[in-house]
């Protein structure tokens, strides 16, 4: 507490007797009465806490008194202890048993001279609570306020400061309602009469001037504190009794000063005095139980409140939640909002309905339907119906559309939300969201057709609850995608026991003809006669502030706005707010002749008024473009920063602005946000025949607001790291509360902009030329989505495409703006992990990595001091992310999961893959070559399935769970009930269903049965089939004949379907081209099949009509559909893949290609990728095709799809040779580079490009080793087929040149590795079985040793970093040393035992020294997998002696153990390494740190062929790029923080040992 309020209490000379009208006499009482209270009668100053609950704690109450008063006299009756009520009284009830209650005291005595105010102690309450350690600040327990007298001024005050202060930020959100006892809210006029009393005594008494009627305080208090108690219940009680003072007797604060007036308040009067409003004879005291009903009906609202969200859940579940589902908002507070603005009463009228009590209490479930026109209350009355069925103790979920805001505009958060609400209040269902969630932590960023399919149809509905549930749903309308929420909602009515309430301005038989399901809705129209009664409840409790004479004229004034009201309750609320303006009976009886009843007519006069205005006209209409316009509600304080840049002026105060210049339209809600009084208001200013100042054009609109944000994006808060400068007091400053909205919803104004405008494209190009592009992709990338950048992009397609059909698509500006449209999403699908897991790597590690003619590249890749990467030859975007090639293998089945996809072979391997990176993670084998394959809905298990058996296989141990075995080979699988039974067509003609909790065949049935006559003679052997689980189908496809469509649940036959006329009876034989293939769409509630026929037609039906819905030619032979059921993709018989809308067949992308044969298509899990199987291949695709928009999300409304299909053309494998090895010089210039056609290349490291073809081997055998010696300068490579080529080189000058081999023999045995030494004198071969020593002399070179094995395991060979003429071998964990000259033994037949954690799996991988020589790496890995990640161990050289038993790993290395997927090698006194997140490491032998310098690109690495990366003596890093070298200069320069070592040397440039 403040030491400023310990003031003096020493008594006063004043002798004047009589009692003041706030509680205590104007002197002191004299000695005779000292005994009823000690010193401290008044109480203590400060927080006192009264009673605090030994359980759990539900809200916090604190009492603030008035003038005079004491935190414990104020609240007691003739100075006795019992009567203290909040201490004696309330712990006793059984109402207040969780509440903890407080009593704050200040020295608001008037008898003595003071400096403070009402804000003084204000800062003081506010501090009391922050401070007080019973009041847990990480808690989340409401806090209600009791003030009396001024006490409820220095709450007001107290709670206008907290919102405006971030410091109480949290504070403020925990306030939920404050009760006012007698509080003078616009002053006292007895206040002036106290001043002139104690006028006679020195000194001022600022607290006391505050309480004159209409003071600057009270006046600064009311205008603010509107503004921000929209979401509080404020409750107002007023004095009915005169109160005696030395001068007279009368009310100390009338009614009208006493009641605020506003719809959010509730007010009664106390039969009580002034001092007695707030003291009690005895609990059953009538005024007492009159503030304690109302106080208990508070806490058991809270109660409810906070139980509701807390029950049954703990609270590491409840932050899992919260992570998973995204949900930003609590769903309570949305309740209390519109809970606090209904009347008591009000609304009850439904309650009595028929209908709505069926609805309520009916067994079966139903949709309850309530249409009614805009602003009549709607809201206001779902808020009564979530109270309602609370108070009956239903278990109630609910959710409030807001058009205004994005967020909750959309279908995902919806489902997110409710999905949230049941979790928190079920524990199964929290279980289930819970297990559905892990699997698939990217959930709430996928569309709401994925979180319906995956949260509701997979796991909530399937719960079987005990009790009935409700889902209140307001303001359908206001989703954007209501349309398609609407089957969702029927379905959740059909499978659940859930009763859902619907409000919206549509009727539900609008919406009939979007769904065929079978509707099972009660419709309800709100008419204008229910709405009145509420509508009189409201006038009545706001009569008082309407201006009249007496009581008759205010009834009639009120009769006769309720029948012009026409039942529009915002209609009401601004004829009152019109009729507060006006004093005389003339103007009343203007304002209700003229005033519209039409809402239309209303708000023109409400612009009319506005245009009469003298003063801040440009500034409304700045509030009102920017409230209209913006893609979600501003707050004030993101407002504030916007007009200013927008107006290019300064401005006092947003909230003061609102109300003086359009009050009437706009105004502040609880939150801080800036919102329009309501939809039809915002509908009304963008109307196109508005002929107001006022009006909106919406384009215009659109363009001020991304001129806005351009331009603070273009400011220097924005500036890159490099241009950032640093204040006086060295802190960058802080971006203003705009970067938020500027940096997240400029893409959503450009959409809406003209696109013949050149200013927007003027501001645009200036902004994407500029550093403070990457400075924005930072900051979205660090605070924001991801996502944002790809919608970006597509806004700037989607303009520029826009702008095509008017202006030229020429020009630096139109071109910048194209190449960043592409650029921004494909820096999302190929850099996505790593921008969001280092933001800052957009500035310096990213650009290198972008083809040459990408804007990021061209722009920011030009520093001579950063990364450069040369030698690649892609100039664009390549949409083929990864190619897996498997040689001398044949591809056959494919399948995807959201963490996985699996390629099939015919030797009957499975190769897994994780599906972000494309790197292997395992090889499982089938005993059978694989014909099909098919990851679980929950992604725990994949089957396999061959010509004779089905195998099923754990993802999490990927053991094998069973096996069975199958008459025919299966055309499709499917899984369903979570993963517990898997189904089987088979070409039997039969469908298999297999328990997989007892791993037996549960059931089996043949689709022909009943079948008869000719037709079932012509259907003996299908061809395809495929599976509907949501529909309960299976679509078989027999040679020539109709589609058959077998009901799985019914067991029955469904139908038939013919490609010209869609269902037909079953009938006779019908010959039809063939069908080749047919997939359902797996979108919800979706009944759609597409067929691709032989004769080219693709068709796609709808089963729920029977009808051909579309037709085109596709010449389609595979068929495919996206997990979200959104896109169908084709491959035809020239190898082409075409992308389309599944629902219009719309061609989207189209990839052409000389390779032919494709075997298979999937989608990856997350619908954005592609996968195409043929010959020995598997290629991964990541068009931005993928990338389209949700109808639902938040800019469904404003970036379209381009209607133009993407096209590409894909080179031919056989124009690709692949790098299969390579070899460096010494001095790091050059790179030998040998292929898997035989031939060997030179490459020059500054240009990277192939110098020439130095040599070859025989045509199409694959070089598999290459060694080259610096000291002869020679280069000796041996292929597949064991050959053995050595080459002496000559470099003179600039060229390279090469002589005839000096060696060239063919071993009998596959060579797996080469060595030789210095001077190439000896030249070790190894394979299996056997190592050979050669002498290599300059006229004739000979076999000096041969050792042969039995069994030997993975060994392999390296020099001794100490000793030239020993070389090691590492076999097991084992390693020998071998004299070079003559392959002799040099250590024990036991060897040197090398201890550590080397696993008998693990297998020696490279040998290589580093540290100058002084330490050995050695790495293991799997030797199952080609990537798998290794186990890096760090030996001292000098252990590796001839006498040496064992020797043990370096300790201090330990740490690097599993920290390396790939060692690169050696840079002076730096061991560099790639982790398996992809980023190249190094460290050093002094410090130990690991240092991050750059990423490897994840396309790069997603390839099953064998890693190549080394470093060369001067740093840089040479990739082997498929068929390209790829040189990364300066990387080992950089880290993810900037320049590495900058004012240091570079490392030492003394050449390593080679690695091995």
């Amino acid at each position: 507490m403040d030491q400023q309020l310990h003031v003096s209490r020493s008594k006063s000379k004043s002798s004047s007797p009589g009692r003041s009208f706030f509680g205590r006499p104007l002197a002191r009482r004299d000695g005779s009465n000292s005994d009823l209270f000690p010193d401290d009668s008044k109480g203590p100053l400060g927080l006192t806490t009264l009673f605090s609950p030994a359980e759990s704690v539900i809200a916090d109450l604190v009492f603030v008194h008035g003038l005079g008063g004491g935190s414990r006299s104020t609240w007691t009756k003739s100075s006795d202890l019992a009567l203290f009520w909040p201490q004696e009284w309330l712990p006793q009830d059984s109402a207040f048993q969780d509440v903890r209650i407080h009593s704050f005291g200040y020295n608001s005595n008037w008898d003595r001279e003071s400096t403070l105010n009402v804000h003084d102690f204000a800062k003081s309450l506010l501090g009391s609570i922050k401070d007080c350690p019973d009041i847990l600040q990480e808690s989340d327990n409401p806090l209600v306020f009791i003030g009396h007298s001024m006490g409820g001024l220095v709450i007001k005050k107290a709670y206008i400061l907290a919102r405006q202060s971030q410091e109480f930020e949290l504070l403020a959100q925990r306030v939920s309602t404050i009760f006012f006892l007698a509080t003078p809210h616009r002053g006292a006029d007895l206040a002036h009469l106290l001043t002139k009393i104690l006028s006679v005594a020195s000194g001022a008494r600022p607290f006391v001037t505050d309480l004159h009627r209409n003071s600057l305080a009270t006046q600064s208090i009311n205008d603010e504190f509107p503004q921000h108690c929209e979401d509080l219940q404020l409750y107002s009680f007023y004095e009915t009794l005169p109160t005696s003072y030395g001068v007279g007797k009368s009310l100390i604060v009338d009614k009208d000063l006493a009641i605020l007036g506003y719809r959010n308040e509730r007010t009664a009067y106390l039969n009580a005095n002034h001092r007695d409003v707030c003291k009690y004879a005895a609990p059953n005291d009538p005024n007492y139980l009159t503030v304690r009903n109302a106080l208990a009906a508070t806490i058991s609202s809270l109660r409810s409140r906070v139980l509701s969200s807390k029950r049954d859940i703990g609270k590491e579940q409840q932050r899992l939640l919260d992570n998973f589902l995204a949900v930003q908002d609590i769903p309570e507070d949305d309740f209390m909002g519109v809970d606090a603005q209904r009347m008591k009463g009000s609304c009850e009228w439904l309650g009595r309905k028929q209908s709505f009590q069926r609805w309520r209490d009916s067994q079966c479930t139903q949709i309850y339907w309530i249409s009614a026109k805009p602003a009549t209350g709607k809201s206001v009355l779902s808020g009564y119906i979530i109270k309602h069925l609370k108070d009956l103790d239903r278990d109630c979920s609910f959710y409030f559309f807001t058009h205004g805001n994005k967020v909750k505009s959309t279908v995902s958060s919806f489902l997110r939300s409710m999905a949230w609400q049941m979790a928190v209040a079920y524990p199964e269902v929290s279980r289930v969201a819970l297990e559905i969630c892990a699997k698939d932590e990217n959930l709430s960023k996928t569309d709401y057709r994925t979180v319906w399919r995956k949260l509701f149809v997979d796991g909530i509905l399937k719960v079987k609850f005990k009790t009935p549930q409700y889902w209140v749903v307001d303001a359908l309308d206001e989703c954007k995608a209501d349309s398609e929420l609407v089957p969702l909602l029927l379905k959740v009515v059909e499978l659940s026991p859930i009763r859902i309430l619907v409000t919206s301005r549509n009727r539900f038989e609008s919406h009939r003809q979007v769904t065929q399901l079978k509707s099972n809705a009660i419709s309800e129209e709100i008419r204008a006669e229910d709405t009145l009664s509420d509508i009189s409840l409201y006038l009545e409790a706001n009569m008082d502030q309407l201006p009249s004479i007496d009581e008759d004229a205010r009834r009639s004034m009120m009769e006769q706005i309720l029948k012009k009201s026409a039942g529009c309750f915002l209609w009401v609320t601004l004829v009152l707010q019109e009729l507060k303006q006006v004093h005389t009976s003339a103007e009343i009886r203007q304002v209700l002749e003229e005033v519209p009843s039409d809402m239309d007519e209303l708000y023109s006069r409400i612009l009319e008024s506005m245009s009469r205005a003298p003063y801040g006209k440009l500034l409304a209409q700045a509030i009102l473009t920017w409230t209209v316009c913006s893609a979600r509600p501003l707050s004030t304080h993101e407002l504030y920063h916007a007009l200013q840049i927008d107006i290019k002026d300064t401005i006092d105060s947003v909230q003061k602005s609102i109300i003086g210049s359009c009050g009437q339209l706009v105004y502040v809600d609880g939150q801080s946000r800036v919102q329009m009084v309501h939809q039809t208001a915002r509908e009304f200013l963008l109307r196109s025949n508005i002929t107001s100042e006022f009006a909106i054009e919406r384009k215009s609109g659109h363009k001020r607001l991304a001129m806005t944000c351009l331009q603070y994006l273009n400011g220097n808060e924005m500036k890159d790291p490099t241009h950032r400068k640093l204040s006086a007091s060295n802190v960058v400053k802080e971006r203003s509360p705009f970067v938020a909205y500027a940096c997240n919803s400029l893409f959503e104004h450009v959409a809406h902009v003209s696109s013949t405008d050149d200013d927007v494209l003027i501001a645009l190009a200036r902004f994407l030329s500029s550093s403070k592009i990457l400075s924005w992709i930072e900051y979205l990338a660090q605070n924001s989505d991801l996502n944002r950048l790809i919608q970006t992009g597509k806004a700037f397609k989607d303009y520029l495409l826009r702008r095509s059909k008017h202006m030229s698509p020429f020009g630096r500006e139109v071109a910048l703006l194209d190449s960043w449209a592409t650029d921004l999403v494909r820096l999302v699908t190929k850099f996505g992990n790593h921008l969001s897991s280092s933001p800052s790597s957009i500035f310096h590690l990213i650009p290198p990595f972008c083809p040459t003619e990408s804007a990021p590249k061209k722009q920011f890749n030009t520093s001579s001091r950063g990364i450069a990467v040369l030698g690649l030859s892609a100039a664009t975007w390549d949409d083929c992310l990864a190619t897996i090639v498997y040689p001398r293998e044949q591809v056959s089945a494919l399948a995807s999961s959201s963490k996985y996809f699996a390629v099939g072979l015919m030797s009957g391997k499975i190769l897994i893959y994780h599906e972000t990176t494309c790197q292997e993670a395992r090889k499982l084998q089938n005993q059978e070559p694989v014909r099909l394959l098919q990851f679980g809905e929950t992604g725990r298990f994949i089957a396999s399935s061959g010509a004779k058996s089905v195998e099923i296989w754990n993802v999490a141990t990927w053991q094998q769970l069973t096996k069975f075995d199958i008459p025919q080979q299966c055309m499709s699988m499917a899984f369903t009930d979570d993963d517990q039974l898997l189904l089987g067509a088979l070409k039997s003609n039969q469908v298999m269903i297999w328990d997989l909790t007892t791993c037996l065949l549960k059931d089996s049935a043949y689709w022909t049965q009943g079948i008869e006559g000719q037709r079932a003679r012509a259907i003996r052997r299908p061809t395809a089939a495929t599976f509907s689980i949501e529909l309960g189908l299976v679509a078989v496809v027999y040679r020539g004949q109709d589609i058959l469509l077998w009901d799985l649940e019914g067991d029955v036959l469904y139908g038939t379907y013919g490609k010209d006329t869609g269902a037909r009876s079953v009938g006779g034989i019908v010959t039809n081209a063939t069908v080749l293939n047919l997939v359902f769409s797996t979108a919800p509630a979706a009944t759609l099949l597409a067929a691709a026929y032989s004769d080219g037609d693709l068709v796609l039906f709808d089963t729920s009509e029977g009808i051909v819905k579309e037709m085109t030619l596709a010449n389609a032979q595979i068929l495919a559909c996206s997990p979200n059921g959104r896109t169908l993709a084709s491959g035809d018989s020239s190898g082409a893949i075409k992308l389309f809308d599944f629902e219009t067949l719309k061609l989207l992308y189209r990839i052409t290609s000389e390779e032919y044969g494709i075997k298979s298509l999937a989608f990856s899990g997350d619908s954005h990728r592609l996968l195409d199987i043929r010959g020995s291949q598997c290629r991964v695709w990541d068009p931005t095709a993928l990338v389209r928009q949700d109808v639902d999300e938040e800019n469904s409304d404003t970036v379209s799809i381009s209607t133009v299909a993407q096209e590409i053309e894909l080179d031919s494998l056989e124009d690709v040779v692949l790098i299969t090895a390579i070899a460096s010089t010494g001095n790091g210039e050059a790179i030998f580079c040998a292929k898997e056609d035989g031939s060997v290349f030179l490459y020059e490291i500054k240009s990277v490009q192939r110098n020439r073809k130095l040599f070859s081997h025989a045509n199409g055998v694959a070089v598999t080793s290459l060694w080259f010696d610096d000291e002869s300068l020679t280069l000796t490579s041996a292929d597949s087929s064991s050959r053995v080529m050595t080459h002496k080189l000559i470099h003179e000058g600039k060229g390279w040149e090469t002589s005839k081999a000096v060696f060239d023999e063919r071993t009998d045995k596959a060579i797996d590795q080469l060595l030789c030494n210095k001077g190439h004198t000896k030249m070790l071969l190894s394979s299996a079985n056997a190592d050979t020593l050669y002498s290599v002399g300059p006229q004739e070179s000979q076999t000096a040793k041969t050792i042969t094995w039995n069994k030997r395991g993975p060994y392999r060979w390296g020099s001794h970093p100490l000793n030239d003429d020993q070389i090691m071998l590492i076999v097991n964990n084992v390693l020998q040393l071998y004299d070079w000259e003559t392959l002799e033994r040099l250590t024990s037949t036991e060897g040197v035992l090398l201890e550590g954690a080397i696993l008998p799996e693990l297998a020696i991988r490279s040998i290589t020294s580093c540290f100058d020589d002084t330490i050995i790496a050695t790495t293991f890995a799997d030797s199952g997998g080609r990537n798998s990640q290794s186990k890096l161990l760090l030996w001292n050289s000098s252990d590796f002696t001839e006498k040496s038993d064992m020797a043990a790993p370096v300790p201090k290395y330990q740490y690097l153990a599993d920290q390396v997927e790939f060692l690169i090698g050696a840079y002076g006194q730096r061991l560099v390494f790639l982790q398996s997140s992809g980023w190249v490491c190094s460290t050093d032998a002094k410090t130990f740190n690991v240092i991050r310098h750059f990423f490897i690109p994840a396309d790069w690495l997603s390839t099953n062929i064998n890693l190549m990366i080394e470093v060369a003596r001067n740093g840089d890093i040479i990739f082997i790029k498929r068929d390209e070298v790829a040189v990364i200069k300066r990387g080992l320069d950089t880290t993810d923080q900037g320049p590495y070592n900058a004012s240091k040397k570079r490392p030492s440039l003394a050449m390593p040992k080679d690695p091995f």
